[in-house]
C-alpha cells in the first residue's frame, strides 16, 4: 500500500464489524487530518458495530487495499465495489 510504510503496519483502522465479519466490504478509506484511518462500507452500523483493527489486519481481510492510491490527510479512497477502481477526493467533498 503506498500510503503505508513497514512502520504503519500496527497503525490503528476504525473498522465495523460487518466488514470485520465478511458482511460487507470496503468501499470508503479515509485518512483524516490527525494522519488516523477508517475503513468503511456500505451498510449502515452503529457506534456499537466500530471496531479497531491493525494496517496489517486490514490488509489481511482486503488485500486490494495494498492497491489505495497514494492519500494526504483530510482525503479519501472510494470505489463502487470490490474490483473497481479506487478515487481519491477531499474528505469533505
Amino acid at each position: 500500500m503506498t500510503n503505508f510504510s513497514n512502520d504503519d503496519f500496527w497503525k490503528p483502522v476504525v473498522t465495523t464489524r460487518q466488514i470485520i465479519q465478511g458482511e460487507d466490504i470496503i468501499v470508503c478509506v479515509s485518512l483524516d487530518m490527525e494522519g488516523d484511518w477508517e475503513a468503511l462500507g456500505n451498510e449502515d452500523f452503529s457506534d456499537d458495530d466500530l471496531d479497531v483493527l491493525s494496517v496489517e489486519e486490514m490488509l489481511q481481510l482486503d488485500p486490494s487495499l495494498a492497491s489505495l492510491p497514494e492519500m494526504e490527510c483530510g482525503q479519501m479512497a472510494v470505489r463502487d465495489g470490490k474490483d473497481a477502481p479506487w478515487q481519491v477526493e477531499d474528505a469533505d467533498e
